[in-house]
């Protein structure tokens, strides 16, 4: 238990929506917190929303581990909150030596279940294991499996990488020969049509005492892969389904994607991260005060029995950054590495 005046936070890829929207539910907590922001590209401009902004090395690169674990202890770092989908999973192996090396709690769960929702092939293994409603899909293994999948499916069907996120390289496919080149590609799988018209986007926060703590459920509209418009749905069947999934994941944050019709739930994607519209969501509850008030304060934390419905929808807006405050953050960076 952290017994400070002030919580000091570091939220990485700011210059994403997750990251973004994890510093709007900081800013409106009643929690004292310091937020540092972090980003590989110093034209981030969120970067220049927060006090104490700093250029991060891409996680692929050798010093990514000694520089988190520096910049932590010189800033005397409480939580660490990773939101980078391309850098979850290397995280989540680290977390033990970040934590073990520093007195900061990481905010991502075990490889194993991270593995579980990066791969989407894995993902519909978990669901059909566990009885839940999944989309039909196979890998391109070979011919036979493929034509064996169109005899039994139809057309058209989707043509998907098995990680990724926003709808990228994601393909309709309408005949088999638009298949025959990705015959062997074990990054690819195949999987049935689903009507997007019912398409939801899900958050679900599990408590310390393994209860549900908030969770909200949105039909939404795409733009460039991401939630652009929303509506929120309050219904007690739709959230079962989804509270149900959640607690077989045991994940203290999940996200999941899916399509609905007559409230019969088929997931299709599974984030092991806070989601896009955290920030949007803490109008329902505030993911990152509730793992704070829980993880460092030792508070016990009563669900969000908020039944509000609404609407929201994203728009651009500038954000202006001087040639010194760049300055400063590169000057801040370098001396992490």
């Amino acid at each position: 238990m952290v017994n400070k005046s002030k919580i000091n936070v570091l939220v990485d890829g700011v210059g994403g929506d997750v990251g973004q929207g994890i510093i709007k539910c900081l800013k409106d907590s009643e929690i004292n917190v310091n937020i540092h922001s972090g980003c590989i590209s110093p034209q981030s401009g969120w970067l220049y929303q927060t006090k104490e902004g700093c250029m991060f090395p891409p996680v692929d690169a050798d010093n990514f581990e000694n520089f988190i674990i520096n910049y932590i202890n010189d800033n005397n770092i409480d939580v660490y909150f990773p939101t980078i989908d391309q850098a979850i999973y290397k995280i989540s192996r680290l977390r033990s030596n970040i934590e073990e090396k520093t007195k900061c709690i990481v905010f991502v769960d075990s490889p194993e279940k991270i593995d579980i929702c990066e791969d989407k092939y894995k993902t519909v293994q978990f669901l059909e294991k566990n009885n839940f409603h999944f989309p039909k899909s196979c890998e391109l293994i070979s011919l036979a499996d493929v034509n064996a999948f169109v005899k039994h499916n139809g057309f058209p069907l989707i043509l998907k990488p098995k990680s990724g996120n926003g709808s990228k390289g994601v393909l309709i496919i309408n005949e088999t020969d638009e298949l025959l080149t990705s015959i062997g590609d074990t990054s690819l799988m195949l999987q049935e049509f689903l009507d997007i018209e019912y398409e939801i986007t899900s958050g679900i926060y599990l408590g310390d005492d393994s209860e549900v703590k908030g969770i909200y459920v949105l039909k939404r509209t795409l733009k460039n892969g991401s939630t652009f418009h929303a509506e929120r749905l309050v219904d007690s069947r739709l959230n079962e389904q989804l509270i149900s999934i959640a607690k077989s994941m045991d994940m203290k944050y999940i996200n999941i994607q899916a399509t609905y019709k007559d409230n019969d739930l088929k997931p299709f994607e599974f984030n092991g991260r806070m989601s896009g519209t955290t920030g949007a969501m803490r109008r329902v509850f505030n993911a990152p005060e509730i793992f704070i008030k829980e993880r460092l304060l030792g508070e016990t934390v009563t669900p969000s029995m908020s039944d509000e419905i609404f609407f929201f929808t994203r728009y651009n807006e500038e954000l202006f950054f001087t040639k010194e405050e760049v300055e400063s953050v590169r000057k801040r960076s370098i001396k992490y590495d």
